[in-house]
């Protein structure tokens, strides 16, 4: 038995990245936006360059966020559809927090089409329309937090925090030079500096940080990675589990396949991990049927564990070519591994040989 094709892929790695440089690219346009009318002359900058500066940044920003709509669209691993891009909240993967996505994208490529044919439209129109850019940053970071899978992640919390301080700085600095005669304004401007931020910091644990965000967040059941659970709950603290190292073993299991009513193919592999701190893999793949038996995955599930705890890893595959697969998973205290499986299957006896690799995420 080989099995089609791949679930997470370069799409799949693509998307998340130009989602993050778009926050980024975002936020300096903003900064630049707020900071620089009319006050970086005194510093030096010539009103054309800082104007040219921030045009630039943000066109950038529009075509990496263009790129990013398409990955989105092209992988099939979320199932997102061109409309669910477009209209706001109408996907089912994620649909508000995708949808909040669509929406900065749509105020986003509203800016620039107004700007393009700003002469048509008058100065005062195209003010109006220019100043949803400050909406937009907002909503883009709650995307990014609802809907980024890397969220639990410290290098994309450290980014969107970067991205938030820089704003609120830009910010606290507009108030400080600018609007000298409108108090109210810098008044309202410096409570929701504050005020939003703060929120965000305490709706985060109980939120994206929280165990069950994926399910919570309206990730689709065909899509949804089990994360570990326990089916009962003891007094006092659950014993310390010893870290997992990088390891080499040989495994052997069974393959099983079954056909839904929607006609999805389910093919689960069950190993046993010979000599492992972690002894029991578990690998299921949902997806297509495809001539000569294989299958073209659109979902997947990974768990690694022991009997005890027999999803104490829990993830996905992230590469199949073959009966080659690799997958990533991670434990509730944030470890995690990355796995390499070269598997021999036998269709007849439904039986599996094969290796397993494991190595620690740093």
């Amino acid at each position: 038995m080989a099995f089609a094709t791949v679930g997470p892929s370069a799409l799949w790695y693509l998307t998340r990245a130009t989602g993050a440089v778009t926050l980024l690219l975002l936020t300096a346009s903003v900064v630049l936006g707020v900071v620089t009318i009319g006050r970086l002359q005194a510093a030096g900058w010539p009103r054309f360059v800082v104007e040219g500066l921030h045009r630039n940044i943000s066109l950038l920003a529009i075509a990496v966020l263009l790129v990013h709509i398409v990955t989105s669209v092209l992988d099939p691993f979320a199932s997102i559809h061109v409309l669910d891009a477009v209209v706001p909240f109408v996907a089912t993967y994620r649909p508000l927090w995708l949808g909040l996505g669509a929406f900065a994208s749509d105020l986003l490529i509203a800016i620039a089409i107004t700007s393009v044919v700003r002469r048509h439209l008058g100065h005062t129109v195209w003010r109006a329309t220019h100043w949803l850019a400050y909406l937009c940053w907002p909503v883009a970071v709650l995307h990014t937090v609802g809907t980024g899978s890397d969220v639990k992640q410290f290098w994309l919390l450290a980014l969107t925090a970067a991205c938030v301080v820089a704003v609120i700085v830009a910010v606290w600095a507009r108030i400080g030079f600018g609007w000298p005669e409108r108090r109210g304004l810098r008044g309202t401007a410096f409570a929701a500096s504050v005020a939003l931020p703060a929120i965000l910091v305490v709706w985060l644990p109980s939120g994206p940080l929280g165990t069950g965000w994926a399910r919570r967040a309206g990730t689709p059941a065909s899509a949804l990675v089990r994360t570990s659970t326990s089916t009962g709950s003891s007094v006092g603290a659950t014993p310390a589990q010893s870290p997992v190292t990088a390891f080499s073993a040989r495994v052997n299991g069974t393959v099983s396949q079954s056909q839904s009513a929607n006609g999805l193919v389910t093919v689960t592999i069950a190993l046993a991990v010979a000599d492992a701190a972690v002894p029991a893999l578990r690998l299921q793949i949902v997806g297509e049927p495809v001539a000569g038996g294989g299958v073209q995955m659109t979902s997947s599930t990974v768990s690694l564990g022991s009997a005890a705890n027999p999803a104490r890893f829990t993830g996905s595959i992230t590469s199949l070519n073959g009966t080659d697969i690799g997958a990533r998973v991670s434990s509730t205290d944030g470890s995690g591994l990355t796995l390499a499986v070269v598997l021999q299957i036998n269709p007849s006896s439904g039986s599996a040989i094969g290796t397993l690799q494991a190595a620690p995420i740093r």
